[in-house]
């Protein structure tokens, strides 16, 4: 990460805190388990609170460590997210970077390769607070006396710094000789996280000025960028650019095959990072389709900022992978269940409607019944 002879800034946050949720996940004290590691007890409890990197450990020794730690019984599912968690605070460092104006655009990670839903997560639980959605439902700290920090959450000046040097960077990277629209399409999608809804007027701006530019009559790589700031502005509460988006971005099959690509790969089910975006208009070959479902499904709420889009991404799914619900006639009850509440609803597209009208048919063909029970 080092720019034009900068040492590369480190910080430690998320992945101090997911070493902590592990070691109380088999469950040992910081002394325990520095005997187990064969390190002394300051070096524990510098990880866990961020003061000392775990990126910064060799390679070596951090392979070691998650070895030991996977013998000693923590939980798979956090020790799995130990590589997205030091990526979280790489990301974190360099948006955060004083010098952001100023560094090599090349040099920020968050253009390196496109986000998961999990690194996404453990992203936010450090700006936003919000517990990762792997870990709900897990048994993540046992009970204590006083106050518990209850996640790597940062200052409220440097949440405020995140935001604001979100939108340095997504202008940068749209400007210049080369522009990475990797970049900024990722800074323009964390920028509409911004609890504040302050980034709203600038996303507005920035869709009107894509939508000068281009008008899609297939892929190209200007079409995730566009999905991007308009489900940003979703999340800032104008739905509209979002739904104008899924009733004109779809001419042809590519660009409905890069939707679901995205979707699989954004929820794990294609298991190998992308370096970009030019695998999204290929053939749907590489997933499932199971746990794609399962994550739209859950997700199919009229409060949702993206309920449309989970509601078009259901209907081209089930066009694609018609025996998903076939197979799993649990989820398909389930699906039905909420996309008949969701007709119900005033918060949804004409668009969506038709789609959902048509799912609930499809559905209903295939011998499936409600439950009754709704949520």
């Amino acid at each position: 990460m080092a720019g034009r002879g900068r040492s590369a800034p480190q910080r430690g946050e998320v992945t101090g805190y997911l070493i902590k949720l592990i070691r109380e996940s088999i469950p040992l004290t910081q002394e325990q388990l520095a005997v187990d590691l064969d390190v002394d007890r300051a070096t524990v409890q510098s990880w866990e609170s961020g003061r000392r990197s775990f990126t910064a450990v060799p390679l070596g020794q951090a392979i070691a460590v998650r070895h030991r730690l996977g013998r000693l019984g923590a939980n798979p599912t956090l020790l799995a997210a130990l590589d997205d968690a030091a990526e979280a605070d790489l990301i974190l460092a360099a948006v955060l970077d004083q010098h952001v104006t100023q560094s090599d655009i090349a040099e920020q990670p968050l253009g390196w390769s496109v986000l998961t839903h999990r690194l996404t997560d453990l992203i936010l639980w450090a700006v936003l607070g919000q517990t990762p959605s792997f870990a709900r439902g897990l048994p993540l700290t046992p009970p204590r006396r006083g106050p518990v920090a209850s996640g790597p959450t940062l200052p409220v000046d440097q949440r405020h710094t995140f935001f604001a040097h979100l939108q340095v960077l997504a202008e940068r990277a749209a400007t210049g000789r080369d522009p990475n629209v990797l970049l900024h399409r990722q800074a323009c999608f964390l920028a509409g996280m911004d609890p504040t809804r302050a980034a709203a007027a600038w996303l507005a701006h920035t869709t009107a000025r894509a939508r000068r530019r281009s008008a899609f009559h297939t892929w190209s790589p200007l079409w995730p960028d566009a999905r991007s700031v308009v489900t940003s502005l979703a999340n800032q509460g104008d739905p509209e650019p979002l739904r104008h988006f899924i009733a004109r971005a779809h001419p042809d099959d590519a660009c409905e095959r890069a939707a679901l690509n995205y979707s699989a790969y954004w929820v794990g089910e294609i298991p190998y990072r992308q370096r970009d975006d030019s695998f999204m208009p290929g053939p749907l070959i590489d997933w499932h389709g199971s746990v794609l479902l399962r994550h739209l499904v859950g997700r199919l709420d009229p409060a949702h900022p993206f309920v449309d889009l989970n509601i078009h991404n259901v209907w081209a799914l089930l066009a694609a992978r018609r025996s998903l619900v076939l197979d799993n006639p649990n989820q398909g009850r389930e699906l039905l269940d909420r996309t008949i509440e969701l007709l119900d609803s005033d918060r949804i597209s004409a668009q969506s409607r038709q789609e959902l009208t048509s799912i609930v048919y499809s559905l209903r063909a295939d011998g499936l019944t409600g439950t009754g029970t709704g949520r």
